[in-house]
């Protein structure tokens, strides 16, 4: 009788074993026929507001987002004297739309930093880590790409862009990789002349540090990647701790 109730536990046992292997298999599977993903926000940039139920800047006033996923909306307004700061920093950039981008870059690491130091966010720590889930001082990709954009649709608001406009969210992933491929999130600036989009990306630095602004093909995980499968580098950006 032992004897039986043992065979039977080591049938069940491989049974079980091998489910859990085909399982595994058909997500193997399902995974590479799927590939990467890369793909702009459905719809008008408010969709993405109200998906994270963040609110649009109203005016110069924006709502901070933190806490990872936009639960922590602080708000914040930027007054005339700071406008007028970064209608000169964006001054810098009239010439042409590659030196816009490279102006856009100063005036957000300003805009950011001016806002973190008001609203308790200026001690984000690069990147995201499981003790910043829920902390309102902490802010993760969806954060950061929200807070960026509403800084950007500021500056839209005064005229400030000459060669761009602000456009929807965009998101790419690619599970394959694992974590290094987990979905992420930028704001995008369109170029007026050639409407080549280009991810607005900070989240990997610290607060008042210029993001990354790139092709959106290049930015993260290079689109030849996605589409085809092959092994390229994740974006060379790498976390930086450095605080202005």
């Amino acid at each position: 009788m032992t004897d039986n109730r043992g065979e039977r536990t080591r049938r069940t046992g491989l049974r079980a074993a091998a489910a859990a292997a085909r399982r595994g298999a058909m997500m193997a599977v399902l995974a590479t026929a799927l590939g990467g993903c890369a793909y702009q926000g459905s719809g008008p940039i408010e969709v993405h507001y109200q998906k994270y139920k963040a609110r649009l800047p109203e005016k110069d006033k924006v709502f901070v987002c933190s806490s990872y996923g936009c639960r922590t909306q602080t708000p914040f307004k930027f007054t005339p004297a700071d406008i007028a700061e970064v209608s000169k920093i964006m001054a810098k950039g009239a010439a042409s739309p590659a030196a816009e981008r490279e102006a856009t870059k100063a005036a957000l690491a300003w805009m950011g930093h001016r806002a973190d130091t008001a609203v308790g966010t200026a001690g984000d720590r690069p990147g995201d880590d499981l003790a910043g889930n829920g902390d309102p001082g902490q802010m993760d990709c969806v954060d950061v790409a929200t807070n960026l954009t509403s800084y950007m649709l500021v500056m839209e608001r005064h005229k400030l862009f000459r060669h761009h406009s602000v456009g929807s969210m965009h998101v790419k992933e690619d599970l394959r990789r694992g974590i290094d491929g987990w979905t992420h999130y930028a704001g995008i600036l369109v170029e007026n002349k050639t409407k080549q989009q280009y991810a607005v990306d900070g989240w990997l630095l610290a607060s008042g540090k210029p993001p990354e602004i790139v092709e959106t093909e290049r930015w993260y995980i290079d689109d030849n990647d996605l589409l085809f499968g092959g092994k390229g580098a994740v974006a060379a950006m790498k976390p930086s701790t450095d605080k202005k």
